[in-house]
């Protein structure tokens, strides 16, 4: 049997590679059986995939890929390899480039390893079946407008790159097989979806291949996003209120107190947009950084207003505000919270 090798396919490699077992025993057929489909010139050919998905290490935001350990497995009826008179031949392996194969490639595909050998297995009523297990980065269109709190749609699409769906279709026992709780990427809880068929287009009118396409669902895990994001920025919001509840006279402390608040923010608002990938959108968490500043950048001026006030024989007026923006401050904060999280 052919050891199993790790080999780098770039997009559009064809998928179909499988692992056959140690009694197989490999044969030749007659003819060329690669060029032309089993019902050539009559109906499709039905295709099955079944997707079994081991593990989903990762889900990089920035990269907008997620790392997959996947096994497929991938079946046809071709009556051409049946050798019904032949009683030896139970189970027959061929190399995949040797026969009729549906041409199928993984569109999102970013770099998938393959793990098994490049063969496919035939019983002797011509039937074939291609396993093959792959890892490796598949691209994924994130959707981080509700971020932290979003769910996002992690596809695997299979499509052919020679075929239409007047000539293979993918049959109703193609199905996605995953133990939820087994999935390793922290921080995610996740779901599936059942398969959807459909034509795969380059272009509007465009000719066509056949697609399946499976579906994790991963519904983020909010709570290391309160500790990262929220608890600090309460903070940062915490000591510009402080400002407000020195002596009006005090300037020095007042307006250092205020200034560090601003500088702050700027600086881990800056650093926390670094981790998420160059969207023209703002996020939920972009629109609590954004407000939050709004609301800094507000303390400041009315720290500096009542510095002003109080140097200028205006101290009554200065301890007003104060204590005005003492109450203001909690309910802006609140307001804050909810304008951004249940929008």
């Amino acid at each position: 049997m052919i050891a199993a090798t790790m080999t780098r396919k770039p997009l559009f490699v064809v998928l179909l590679l499988c692992g056959a077992g140690a009694s197989a025993q490999t044969v030749s057929s007659g003819g060329d059986l690669t060029g032309t489909r089993p019902s050539e010139g009559g109906a499709p050919d039905e295709i099955t995939v079944r997707l079994g998905v081991l593990d989903i290490a990762e889900i990089n935001d920035r990269e907008q890929v997620f790392m997959a350990d996947l096994f497929v497995e991938i079946d046809w009826q071709d009556p051409r390899l049946a050798v019904n008179g032949n009683p030896g031949a139970e189970l027959r392996t061929f190399p995949l480039d040797a026969i009729w194969h549906p041409r199928l490639t993984v569109i999102n595909n970013r770099g998938l390893d393959l793990l098994l050998p490049e063969v496919a297995t035939v019983d002797r009523q011509g039937k074939v079946i291609v396993r093959q297990r792959v890892a490796g980065p598949l691209a994924v269109d994130l959707d981080l407008r509700d971020f932290p709190y979003d769910t996002q749609r992690l596809p695997i699409n299979f499509v052919s790159y020679q075929y239409s769906q007047s000539e293979i279709v993918f049959s109703e026992a193609s199905e996605l097989v995953v133990r939820l709780d087994d999935l390793g990427g922290e921080g995610w809880t996740y779901g599936a979806v059942e398969p959807e068929r459909s034509v795969y287009r380059l272009k509007e009118g465009g000719r066509g291949g056949a697609h399946i396409s499976f579906a994790i669902m991963a519904e983020r895990q909010a709570g290391y996003y309160v500790l990262t994001l929220a608890l600090p920025m309460t903070l940062i919001l915490f000591l510009a209120w402080m400002a407000h509840w020195l002596p009006v006279d005090v300037i020095p402390p007042r307006m250092g107190t205020a200034t560090a608040t601003v500088f702050s923010l700027i600086a881990f608002g800056v650093s926390f947009r670094l981790t998420l990938p160059k969207i023209a959108y703002l996020t939920d968490a972009d629109r609590f950084v954004l407000y939050s500043t709004l609301l800094v950048l507000v303390s400041l001026a009315i720290t500096v207003t009542s510095i002003r006030w109080a140097s200028t024989a205006r101290k009554e007026a200065a301890e007003r505000l104060a204590r005005q923006a003492r109450v203001a401050f909690p309910f802006l904060y609140g307001l804050i919270v909810l304008l951004t999280f249940t929008t």
